[in-house]
C-alpha cells in the first residue's frame, strides 16, 4: 500500500482542529465551526467513518454550504446534519475538493510571463480549467501570449454546468466574498469557451498527457509550461515524487504552487513567518512565499 495521506489517518478531532487553524485567517466562521466539530464526539464518530480521503474537512464543509446548511455549531447544527446526512454523505462520496481559484493567477501569471513567449500552459489538477485562462480575465494585466492550453484532472468539471459551478462556489470559505465574486466572474467567462481538460490520474496518466501536449507545443513553437496549484497535496509522497520526476524528464518548464512541505525538494527552503503560505517555484527553485489563494506575495531575492 502506498503511503497513506494524513486526511485518511489523522484522528478526526485533530484533523478538524488543524483545519480550524488553516481557516482562521480568512474564514473565522469555518475556524469556529471546525473547533466545535472537534469537540463534538458524536459528529466526530460519523465523520471518522467516511472512507480515506473523504474525511477531508473541506468536503464536509463544502457539502454544508452547497446544501445551504447552518454555519454555526450547536444543537441546531447537529440536528440539521442528522436530518440531511444522506444528502451530505452523497456529496462527500461523489465530489472532490477541486478548488479552482483564479486568484492564484495573480502570482502564477508573472512567472508565466517571465518565460520565452508564446507559452503552452499545461495544468495538472485543472478542475474546470479556470487557471488556464489568465489572458481572458480583465482583472489581470500581463505581457503573456498563450499559443495552447490543456489540463489534466481525475474528475474534470464543466464551468457551464450549474451543479459543477455551485460545487466550486461551495468550496469558497464563508467570509471570502471577494474570492466568491471573482470565481463567479471566471466561471461565466470560462463557460463561453471552456479550455480542454482531459480525464486522467496522477501519476499514471501523466506521461501520455505530456507526450501529446508537448508535441503540440513544439509544432506551435511555444514554451511548454507544466503547472499545478494545491494538487500534489492530495497524493501520497511517492506519487508526488513520481509526478515531479516525470515533469523533469519531459524537458518542460515547471511551475509549482503548493504548501511548504508538499514538494519534497522544496521542504524547508522558504522561511515560515507564521502565516499559512504556499511556495511558488520555477523549475524546482523557490521564487515566492504566497497566500494559498493568491491574496498576498513575498517575492524572494
Amino acid at each position: 500500500m502506498k503511503g497513506a495521506h494524513a486526511y485518511a489517518t489523522m484522528p478526526i478531532d485533530e484533523l478538524y482542529r488543524w483545519f480550524a487553524g488553516e481557516a482562521d485567517p480568512t474564514s473565522p466562521t469555518w475556524g469556529a465551526l471546525c473547533r466545535w466539530v472537534a469537540d463534538t464526539p458524536a459528529l466526530c464518530a460519523r465523520l471518522d467513518a467516511l472512507p480515506g480521503l473523504k474525511r477531508q474537512p473541506n468536503l464536509f464543509l463544502g457539502a454544508i454550504k452547497y446544501l445551504d446548511g447552518p454555519l454555526v455549531g450547536g444543537p441546531a447544527f447537529l440536528a440539521w446534519v442528522d436530518a440531511h446526512w444522506a444528502a451530505i454523505e452523497r456529496l462527500i462520496l461523489t465530489r472532490f475538493t477541486q478548488t479552482n481559484e483564479p486568484g492564484r493567477l495573480a502570482v502564477l501569471t508573472p512567472v508565466f510571463a517571465s518565460l520565452p513567449q508564446p507559452v503552452a500552459l499545461l495544468e495538472l489538477g485543472a478542475s474546470a480549467g479556470l487557471c488556464l485562462l489568465p489572458d481572458r480575465y480583465p482583472w489581470l494585466d500581463a505581457d503573456l501570449e498563450i499559443a495552447h492550453r490543456a489540463g489534466l484532472d481525475a474528475n474534470p468539471l464543466d464551468a457551464s454546468s450549474p451543479e459543477d459551478a455551485r460545487w466550486l462556489q461551495a468550496l469558497v470559505w464563508p467570509g471570502e466574498d471577494e474570492r466568491e465574486a471573482r470565481l463567479a466572474a471566471a466561471l461565466a467567462i470560462a463557460a463561453v469557451d471552456p479550455p480542454p481538460v482531459r480525464r486522467g490520474t496522477l501519476p499514471d496518466d501523466l506521461p501520455a498527457f505530456l507526450d501529446a501536449e508537448l508535441a503540440t507545443a513544439a509544432t506551435l513553437g511555444a514554451t511548454p509550461v507544466v503547472f499545478h496549484s494545491a494538487t500534489l497535496a492530495y497524493l501520497p509522497r511517492t506519487d508526488r515524487d513520481a509526478v515531479v520526476a516525470t515533469i523533469k524528464r519531459s524537458g518542460a518548464r515547471w511551475v509549482s504552487f503548493e504548501g511548504p512541505t508538499v514538494v519534497t525538494e522544496l521542504r524547508g527552503r522558504v522561511p515560515d513567518d507564521g502565516r499559512p503560505f504556499f511556495v511558488l517555484a520555477l523549475d524546482g527553485e523557490p521564487v515566492a512565499r504566497c497566500s494559498p489563494h493568491g491574496g498576498w506575495v513575498d517575492w524572494l531575492g
